[in-house]
C-alpha cells in the first residue's frame, strides 16, 4: 500500500519539474484578464478594469474593476489579488466613491473621508486616453491608528493589462 502512494507522489513531483514555471513563478502564476475600458456617454456609465500598477503596489498581481454611473453620482470599486502561489486575497467589500467631477474629458470620484481613515482616495478617469489614476494620499497622520504604520508618501497607480495577459499575448 505505502508503494503505491510513493510511485503517486513521485509521479506528480515529475509532472510538476515538467511544467514550465519560467513566466516568473508566484508572482504571476494566476493570469487576470486583460484591461478593457468602456464609455457609454449616452447610458451615462464609464467603465475600466485591469491590474492596478506603480510604486507601492502590495500585490503586483491584482485585478480591480472601476464602474460609474452619472444618474447615480457614484464609482463602484471591486479588487482582488494574488497573495501567493495559487492563492488569491479574499474578496472585500465593494468601495462606493461619491463622483465630483463628469464631463466630456474625465470623471472624477473621491472617497469619503472619516476620522478612521489613514489615506484618501481619488480616481481619475480619462475619458480620451482610455486610462484610469487611483491616487492615495495620507490623510488622519496623527490619529493613534494612523502612527502604527504611517506611510507620507502620495502613491499613483494606473490600470493596465496584468502581467500574465502580457506574457500570453507579447505586450510590454
Amino acid at each position: 500500500m505505502h508503494m503505491r502512494w510513493i510511485a503517486v507522489g513521485t509521479l506528480m513531483l515529475a509532472t510538476a519539474l515538467c511544467f514550465d514555471h519560467s513566466r516568473g513563478g508566484a508572482d504571476d502564476d494566476i493570469v487576470f484578464a486583460g484591461k478593457v475600458f468602456t464609455d457609454l456617454p449616452d447610458y451615462g456609465s464609464i467603465a475600466i478594469s485591469g491590474t492596478l500598477t506603480g510604486d507601492g503596489i502590495g500585490y503586483k498581481n491584482n485585478t480591480i474593476s472601476i464602474s460609474c454611473y452619472k444618474d447615480r453620482r457614484e464609482c463602484y470599486i471591486a479588487s482582488v489579488e494574488q497573495i501567493g502561489p495559487n492563492q488569491i486575497g479574499r474578496m472585500q467589500n465593494v468601495d462606493i466613491f461619491p463622483i465630483m467631477k463628469w464631463n466630456a474629458d474625465e470623471v472624477v470620484a473621491v472617497e469619503d473621508i472619516t476620522e478612521l481613515n489613514c489615506a484618501r482616495i481619488t480616481i481619475v478617469i480619462e475619458r480620451k486616453s482610455k486610462t484610469a489614476q487611483y491616487v492615495r494620499e495620507p490623510v488622519n497622520q496623527t490619529r493613534p491608528w494612523c502612527l502604527k504604520f504611517p506611510d507620507p508618501k502620495v502613491y499613483r497607480w494606473t490600470i493596465e493589462d496584468a502581467p500574465g495577459w502580457k506574457d500570453m499575448f507579447g505586450k510590454k
